[in-house]
């Protein structure tokens, strides 16, 4: 590929070569004719000038092999479009400058990279409907840059174009929005006038008057003239005037972009200028026809904007009309609130992966609005400082909301844009490092909440990373054996980077109260979608969504997506799902002011964890007594209304464990552990029958034990003291086994939760 550097007056002062490197095939037809680059790729670039030593621009792109820079290599990496490419002689001064395109290959430069422009546009213009720019918009042209002109007029072009615009038209001229004027009309006296209540005022109405011949005591005179209210209908209307001055802006853009053209084709030749002008003159020539016909005729020009018209927003072919207008005036104006992002729909130069993970977060945004039941993209959009343009916010200023009911229970929804976890924060944030995803979702039940904890504790995440890259299926293990398929096609069904699934995994693991991560990719086949379910339910988990522009819009591409949502939104609703179970059961766990301990005191006998397994502690009155309970292997409480009894659903009758204690020598101490297998009520009748030591009450509660063939080694180590401090002496009390482990521990610490 061979390019002609030329000067500012068009002059050539030297020539650029771009070659593939060996064995490659990068540099491609353009659609505009001639060659274009290929994203993503690597050429040898080479530069004849009389120079010894160049600059290059723009530099980061230039991998140069020595001082001089004049060769080396040249790496289109994401930046689609139209490059511009800069040389300057570093001894004379002397500059030349190149264009070239850089074609998109994961999307369809002509169609999918155009449509997901469109989308974009799309939802900004529907942003202006709702209340920003189009208020703000001057009556006259203003000066724009070529480059944006350029883009502009390219946008206006494609609308036009779309039936969808033209049957707006066609029914906007065929039954246009009419006014009625009321005007008032002088008729002579004596000439016809209709009867009614308008000719009794008239008759009566002040003014000069004349006698009547036959005149009466109730009217003696009649006016000298009589006035006529009529009302005549008329197309000069605001709705109408928008109208026209839209085509008359549209036609200005048209001829403004001609004369740019022809200018520059009286210094160069080429074929994209004659191309661009002979589109520039049908679009022209397209409006005149619109604004020759005749109802444009009687309608005046537009004074100020109506953006409140409720015909312009609500009536057919006029809303359509409204939008496009929308469309063409901010499209090309909207950015993106980040740091190191200037403009990304420059004409000049776009960042193809950018602009796909801002478009994700529109589908992402448009597929909640449809399963919520409420359409919020627009407000994903906001007026810039100065006012003339939209803003694409980012972290907590990018939050958009929902409140919906879902299977009977109330779900608060939110999604954000580029919103950062700061690390090392174990509430809100990450547990490790500070994270980033591009989109996020949260979702909280706000009723039916159990009452130990609080709802923000089982609150669920969602997070979205849009990779604008995809590996071929012939590196991944499923890949299908024997394809025939040309490296394009492949390209265009392939899957998620293992790279970025795994990263999933790291947003999964160290955001807080994350439930999946997903990779958005321009994949294109249903059958790519990777999910894997961490439980067997929809969450928690991780996978890949393709997700790529198509013709029908965003509703088509993401029809995956939105089922997904749509079962996550079921699954967070539903309190019977094993995933809440597990948050209520985390957030118990790990509830601030919980302590923490850690022993290396051990048992083999629990059926739970030390902390959620209850221990009875019994006390063993009299060796008797202990006689008593190791032949019977039963032990008994107190029941009915007896000082120390222990009443029907207490929680000394749901311990599983029973720790039997006794006082020899002054001294509290563990003598046997036993698991209960039931409890019965028992009459002292009964226990005395069986051989109990002098029963004291009337009833019983009595349980029947499995004893622990050994006490582990470190019983003689257990407190009971501790555990029993604050208890009727003698009296059953119920803790846990973490409790006991603790009150065994040589450094026991603070045992207030005994």
């Amino acid at each position: 590929m061979r390019l002609k550097l030329c000067d500012h007056d068009g002059k050539e002062v030297g020539e650029l070569v771009v070659a593939n490197l060996p064995g490659r095939q990068d540099i491609m037809p353009s659609p505009r004719g001639g060659s274009a680059l290929r994203e993503a790729a690597t050429y040898r670039y080479e530069i004849f000038a009389d120079a010894l030593r160049v600059d290059v621009e723009p530099r980061e792109l230039f991998d140069v092999d020595d001082d001089s820079c004049k060769r080396g290599r040249l790496l289109s990496r994401q930046n689609v479009g139209c490059l511009r490419i800069r040389v300057a002689d570093l001894e004379k001064g002397l500059t030349g400058t190149t264009e070239v395109d850089v074609l998109a290959v994961k999307l369809d430069h002509e169609t999918e990279y155009r449509q997901m422009l469109t989308d974009i546009s799309a939802f900004a213009a529907e942003a202006v409907l709702q209340g920003f720019a189009p208020s703000l918009v001057a009556l006259a042209p203003s000066e724009l840059p070529t480059d944006l002109l350029y883009l502009r007029f390219a946008m206006i072009a494609s609308y036009l174009q779309d039936p969808a615009f033209e049957a707006a038209i066609a029914r906007i001229l065929s039954q246009p929005h009419r006014i009625w004027i009321s005007e008032q009309e002088v008729r002579p006296l004596g000439s016809p006038f209709p009867a009614g209540a308008a000719f009794g005022r008239a008759v009566c109405a002040s003014g000069r008057r004349v006698p009547w011949a036959g005149s009466s005591a109730v009217l003696a005179s009649l006016p000298a003239a009589l006035i006529r209210d009529r009302a005549e209908s008329s197309v000069d209307s605001a709705a109408n005037r928008f109208i026209k001055f839209a085509l008359e802006r549209w036609r200005a853009v048209a001829l403004e972009l001609q004369d740019v053209l022809a200018r520059a084709s009286q210094s160069v030749e080429s074929g994209p200028l004659r191309r661009g002008q002979q589109v520039a003159s049908e679009v022209g020539a397209l409006l005149d026809e619109y604004l020759a016909h005749p109802v444009f005729k009687e309608v005046s020009s537009l004074r100020q904007m109506p953006t409140s018209d409720q015909v312009l927003l609500k009536r057919a072919g006029y809303r359509e009309v409204f939008r496009t207008f929308a469309m063409t005036e901010v499209g090309p104006t909207v950015h993106i609130d980040r740091a190191g992002i200037t403009d990304v729909f420059a004409a000049s130069q776009r960042n193809v992966a950018t602009l796909y993970e801002l478009w994700c977060f529109l589908a992402l945004v448009d597929s909640l609005g449809r399963v919520c039941g409420e359409d919020r993209t627009a407000r994903a959009f906001t007026a810039s400082g100065d006012g003339m343009s939209l803003t694409m916010s980012s972290g907590y200023a990018s939050e958009l909301q929902w409140s919906i009911q879902r299977g009977g229970r109330p779900l608060h929804v939110e999604a954000f844009f580029n919103r950062s976890f700061s690390g090392f924060d174990e509430r809100k944030g990450s547990w490790s490092e500070a994270m980033r995803p591009d989109c996020s979702v949260r979702l909280r039940p706000e009723g039916s909440i159990p009452s130990r904890v609080p709802p923000q504790e089982l609150e669920v995440w969602l997070h979205f990373d849009a990779k604008y890259r995809v590996d071929n299926l012939l590196s991944q293990p499923t890949a299908r054996s024997g394809s025939a398929e040309s490296p394009e096609e492949l390209m265009s069904s392939g899957s998620a980077k293992r790279d970025d699934l795994l990263k999933m995994h790291a947003y999964r693991d160290a955001i807080v109260r994350t439930a999946g991560a997903y990779v958005l990719y321009p994949g294109s086949e249903i059958k790519d979608i990777r999910r894997h379910p961490g439980f067997k339910e929809v969450l928690p988990g991780l996978g890949a969504f393709p997700l790529r522009p198509t013709s029908g819009g965003l509703p088509s591409s993401s029809q995956a997506l939105d089922q997904f949502l749509s079962d996550v939104l079921d699954h967070v609703a539903s309190q019977v799902t094993r995933h809440e179970r597990a948050r209520f059961w985390s957030a118990t766990v790990n509830r601030p002011g919980e302590p923490s301990f850690s022993s290396e005191l051990t048992t083999d006998f629990l059926d739970g964890p030390p902390a959620d397994t209850d221990v009875l502690l019994g006390f063993v009155r009299s060796p008797e007594h202990r006689q008593w309970i190791e032949q019977m292997r039963q032990y008994n409480i107190r029941a009915g209304d007896r000082s120390g009894a222990v009443e029907i659903g207490g929680r000394e009758l749901g311990a599983g464990v029973l720790l039997l204690y006794e006082n020899e020598s002054d001294s509290l101490h563990v003598t046997h552990a036993a698991k209960v297998s039931r409890w019965r009520p028992a009459t002292a009748a009964e226990l005395k029958a069986t051989g109990y030591p002098d029963p004291q009450g009337d009833i019983y509660f009595v349980a029947d034990l499995d004893f622990v063939e050994h006490l582990p080694a470190w019983a003689h180590l257990i407190d009971v003291g501790i555990l029993t401090a604050h208890d009727r002496p003698g009296a059953p009390v119920v803790r846990t086994w973490w409790d006991v482990v603790r009150a065994a521990s040589p450094d026991q610490g603070d045992h207030t939760g005994c």
